[in-house]
């Protein structure tokens, strides 16, 4: 292999790196509502309800996702999960 195809590959592999903290939601990339960036941390909450926590069955309740912006730190919740864009 060449040495520009080599370093055709790495810069490729340094954009896909870039993007790797880029999500969509339903096929629609996630855009920061407060500065418009589209890199994000993501993370999981679980969204408790009184009555599964009465009855000690909070493992049951669902999940969001949650994107906290890279920029500003914007925190945004989401019902369905996020995807990670290649």
């Amino acid at each position: 292999m060449s040495f520009i195809n080599k370093l055709s590959r790495g810069i490729k592999g340094a954009a896909q790196a870039l993007k790797a903290d880029e999500y969509e939601i339903n096929g629609t990339k996630i855009q920061c509502v407060h500065c418009g960036n589209h890199h994000f941390e993501l993370g999981e909450a679980q969204l408790n309800t009184a009555g599964l926590t009465f009855l000690n069955l909070d493992w049951a309740n669902e999940s969001a996702s949650i994107l906290a912006c890279k920029k500003c730190s914007h925190i945004m919740w989401f019902a369905k999960s996020a995807k990670r864009v290649i």
